[in-house]
């Protein structure tokens, strides 16, 4: 008899869920970007706009509260003056590597090169 872990894997409404969970986070516009960008380490808030063409900084400062809400990036406030914020991905985040370099490469093979 299969374990509950063997059924799931092939579970279309184990996937399903999954899915749906993961891209409610992901799937917001510019998440995966910043998740992305900080996979190359630690950046301040203003590296992170900078290395994100077409972000605001409104939008930037909302995704990041979201993925700190996640427990998937870290905020450490250092102090002033100025007062400054470092962002970097948690354990939880890093594990996020595998899956976004896999669908790098499937963009690659399977969409049209942007303009």
């Amino acid at each position: 008899m299969a374990t509950m872990s063997e059924k799931r894997r092939g579970d279309p409404v184990h996937c399903d869920e999954g899915l749906t969970s993961v891209f409610a986070l992901l799937g917001k516009r510019w998440t995966g970007v910043i998740i992305g960008s900080l996979l190359g380490g630690p950046a301040r808030f203003g590296e992170i706009a900078n290395g994100i063409p077409g972000i605001t900084e409104a939008m930037l400062s909302t995704r990041l509260a979201e993925l700190q809400e996640a427990g998937l990036v870290h905020r450490e406030v250092l102090p002033g003056p100025p007062i400054a914020s470092i962002y970097r991905l948690t354990d939880r985040g890093t594990a996020l590597r595998p899956a976004l370099m896999a669908l790098a490469r499937w963009a690659d093979q399977h969409l049209p090169a942007p303009h």
